[in-house]
């Protein structure tokens, strides 16, 4: 007898649907996708500014600048143990992790949302590959981790919608409070989420009201890596962390209180502002991913608010308030928007399954397939952005060092502001570059040099040659007291990742000692 020609089974698209068989193995695939592309394109060596910074402080167990970001410093000092490579080199490759991560559990946010799983790793993998996220993947900072603990957060909330156990509720507090411990700007997310679950769970509230309790300690818990911050500032030196050690100094620090003038919140002004912003939001979302990711997301959003009231109303306040944020703090720091990518690519993951539903309704079980045609998205974003978030050949942090150090003679001193000071010092407190040079912050609260700090520098010039490298020069001879001359130009970085105007290098001498 003759064979029945074999043929696919709805039964084959139906499993891979189910969340215990699939998902896993989806978010694994994506997560290794992601870091295998990441890991590519990681920047390979010390950076500058802030990201310089995080690649040095927590493998010094120093303490960041404000937010302090402890369970980042933490957690980066754990994997940079890790012997291989540079330290610097590790610190990036954790933003790699944390941001694959991100891609494998937004994969498992998706699923439970009933999206295929061939789909939701196409729209993990598009916000794997859009700018915005392929940017913090390849920089040290503690950025992607924000991301994925927000993406952990809300994929417990559905968690605990959908199975209504305590240890998940138990396990999102302690999410909540983690979340917290790494990025201040965790306040535009924890507490949202928190209201919406305690909207859902009011019945099991109400019957136990000592879940309350158990998850305030699970959430108390989450905050515990704060502690690490006057801890480690009694250790010392006092001449760098003694502010940090009383309750005044502590609070300033974990609440930003030195960049709240930047912050203009709770007024129609701002409200105006977020509005106003928005026509730049799209635009900064279209040019790092393209308009088919930004209007899926939306439409995908929108059908989920229908599908789904409350995860969908969820992401819609989240989306607002992180652009409400973004827009009125300073407005120009992409990654403040990590949030609003993500909801996007669930919108996006929605949008598609939802056409491929319809296909299937139109033309049968067998046009399912049409489904793995979503993996071209990715696919065309990673071919798109691949130039321009490929940092494996970046020199740049490199080069400046190079340049720094050689410009300076022997036991010379070096005053210098943040953008410059933090790759220095990595490299001289890191790598043991220039022993015999001493680092000086022109803002001596910076918490980025090994340095003895020595006064007055008045008193230091007439021992030493103190140099002076700043990008705003107009008040040097003012604050210092000496009097500068150039010496040479080099180019800085000033709040960007690379170095891009053209400075001049001072020699500062005592008033009566100029040549």
């Amino acid at each position: 007898m003759k064979r029945a020609a074999a043929v696919p089974s709805v039964a084959m698209f139906d499993r891979i649907r189910q969340p215990s068989m699939a998902a896993p193995v989806a978010a694994i695939a994506t997560f290794l996708v992601a870091f295998v592309v990441y890991l590519r394109t990681v920047l390979p060596g010390v950076s500058v500014g802030d990201w310089a910074e995080a690649e040095m402080i927590p493998a010094r167990l120093g303490i960041m600048h404000p937010t302090g970001y402890p369970l980042y410093t933490l957690l980066l000092k754990a994997f940079t143990t890790i012997p291989v490579g540079s330290f610097a080199w590790r610190a990036n490759v954790f933003s790699g992790v944390a941001a694959a991560a991100s891609a494998g559990v937004a994969v498992l946010i998706m699923v439970r949302l009933h999206v295929r799983p061939v789909i939701a790793v196409a729209a993990a993998l598009a916000l794997a590959f859009t700018g915005t996220l392929w940017e913090e993947a390849t920089f040290s900072e503690m950025n992607s981790l924000h991301l994925l603990l927000v993406a952990l957060l809300l994929h417990r909330a559905l968690v605990w919608r959908d199975e209504r156990r305590d240890r998940d509720l138990l396990i999102g507090a302690l999410l909540g409070g983690l979340c917290v411990s790494n990025h201040g700007l965790a306040i535009t997310v924890v507490p949202i989420v928190i209201v919406f679950v305690l909207v859902n769970a009011r019945r099991e509230i109400a019957e136990f009201p000592w879940i309350l309790v158990r998850a305030a300690g699970a959430f108390a818990i989450g905050l515990l890596p704060y502690l690490y911050i006057p801890l480690r500032a009694s250790i010392g030196p006092e001449t760098v962390y003694g502010s940090l050690t009383d309750w005044t100094g502590f609070f300033n620090l974990v609440s930003g209180a030195q960049f709240r003038g930047d912050m203009h919140f709770l007024s129609l002004a701002s409200v105006n502002a977020a509005w106003v912003a928005m026509p730049k939001v799209v635009e900064h979302l279209v040019t790092t991913s393209n308009a088919a990711f930004v209007a899926l997301g939306v439409i995908g959003i929108a059908l989920l608010v229908v599908r789904d009231r409350w995860f969908g109303s969820l992401l819609v306040v989240l989306g607002i308030i992180n652009v409400y944020f973004y827009a009125n703090y300073l407005g120009d720091l992409s990654h403040y928007l990590l949030a609003s990518w993500l909801i996007l690519a669930i919108g996006l993951a929605v949008t598609l399954d939802q056409a491929v539903t319809l296909v299937v309704g139109v033309a049968g079980a067998r046009a399912s397939v049409v489904q793995f045609a979503a993996l071209a998205l990715p696919v065309l974003l990673l071919a798109s952005n691949w130039s321009l978030h490929d940092q494996s050949a970046n020199q740049d942090g490199e080069r400046l060092t190079e340049e720094v150090f050689a410009a300076l003679p022997q036991n010379a001193v070096l005053v210098t502001y943040w953008d410059t000071l933090t790759p220095l010092s990595y490299k001289h407190c890191m790598e043991g570059v220039r022993p015999d040079v001493s680092l000086r912050a022109y803002d001596e609260s910076a918490f980025v040099t090994c340095d003895p700090v020595e006064h007055p520098l008045t008193d230091v010039a007439r021992r030493r040659p103190v140099f002076a490298l700043m990008v705003y020069d107009d008040s040097l001879a003012d604050i210092t007291k000496l009097t500068p001359v150039p010496v040479g130009t080099i180019t800085l970085p000033w709040g960007q990742r690379y170095p891009e105007l053209d400075r001049s290098l001072y020699r500062l001498y005592p008033p009566d000692e100029v040549p």
